[in-house]
């Protein structure tokens, strides 16, 4: 991954705007290991402070064009947090941190084991995920109550959502400045 100014993402005409002021957890929604850790983390983060977004979507396709990664290899999920990208082991450790503990002391702590270590071990499990975890015959979507913690495209909502609801999702909330 390319390494960046924080918020560069913010100058890139390519990436379209969204709501960064939360830490954003960006994944595979084929992916059945991926949804379910997303799963996991809204259930233990119940007060919000994390969002999500699936690499199917606009967005997170923009930001990693933008860090220079290959969306559709998808080789790794991101983690963008105080307009930091991380990716691999160390978005591990970064979605960690924006939990509650005891979770976020796992990612604190985590920081032990060398970068070198944890990506051989992300890089095995990435590889492997689809034979040993699956595949979801379509993207996942988050359940009404959650669908305010999701950067969603104008694609992904349903039919009978309101122009106002539309215009919010796409846009991921209100713009930053």
């Amino acid at each position: 991954m390319m390494q960046r100014a924080r918020y560069s993402y913010r100058s890139d005409p390519t990436v379209p705007v969204f709501d960064d002021s939360r830490p954003l957890v960006i994944f595979d929604g084929v992916c059945v290991l991926c949804s379910s850790g997303v799963q996991w983390m809204l259930r233990r983060d119940p007060d919000g402070a994390t969002q999500f977004a699936v690499i199917q979507s606009r967005v997170p396709r923009a930001l990693y064009r933008h860090y220079g990664l290959d969306a559709d290899r998808f080789d790794t999920f991101m983690v963008l947090d105080a307009g930091r990208a991380s990716t691999r082991w160390s978005a591990t450790l970064a979605a960690a941190r924006t939990m509650r503990a005891p979770w976020r002391w796992l990612g604190i702590v985590g920081r032990i084991v060398p970068d070198v270590v944890g990506n051989r071990l992300y890089d095995i499990v990435q590889r492997n995920r689809f034979d040993w975890f699956g595949t979801r015959s379509q993207c996942f979507m988050p359940k009404d109550g959650e669908r305010h913690r999701f950067l969603v495209d104008d694609a992904m909502l349903p039919d009978d959502v309101s122009e106002a609801t539309r215009d919010w999702h796409v846009r991921g909330g209100e713009p930053r400045v």
